[in-house]
């Protein structure tokens, strides 16, 4: 068996408890934008209607006023990121300072006195990540919106014209 067996049932609920939290975080922080693309999406899967003129005003209203809010908070978690990085940082450089040995001994001291601190980093990365991910969907998805409302106006400009001639 490897010693790098990550099918091990520790690590499995290691990865589940980090996998929790992360998802804590991102939910708490993006769960205002999620609702809506849930309704789009909810939206879409009806294929026997398309969007009404007020859903897509309604969408175009809502997803960047939501934004405009949540950005505050990735940028939040942006900022625990940079603290937790800080914190990391210093405890390496301490834990590292004070261990006994050569370089490989006092790596390993260090890496081993910093595991609380390299967890919490990698869940502020990967809250950070997910979130900024989330927001860029939303956005592409406010652009697609748009562009359904635009094909409209021109399909409605040119049916005006057309019964002007």
């Amino acid at each position: 068996m490897s010693q790098y067996d990550l099918g091990s049932t520790e690590n499995q609920q290691n990865t589940k408890d980090m996998e929790i939290v992360i998802r804590n975080i991102v939910d708490s922080k993006t769960s205002e934008v999620s609702d809506i693309i849930h309704k789009i999406r909810a939206m879409l899967k009806d294929d026997t209607t398309e969007l009404s003129d007020i859903e897509i005003d309604d969408i175009l209203l809502q997803l960047p006023i939501v934004l405009y809010d949540a950005m505050d908070e990735q940028e939040i978690v942006g900022m625990q990121l940079d603290l937790a990085n800080q914190i990391y940082k210093e405890a390496q450089s301490e834990a590292y300072r004070l261990a006994r040995g050569t370089i490989s001994d006092k790596n390993a001291v260090a890496d081993l006195q910093t595991r609380a601190q390299q967890l919490e980093k990698i869940l502020y990365d990967r809250s950070y990540k997910m979130i900024k991910q989330k927001f860029e969907m939303a956005l592409e998805t406010l652009n697609a919106v748009k562009k359904v409302q635009a094909s409209r106006q021109q399909r409605y400009d040119l049916g005006k014209y057309n019964l002007k001639f």
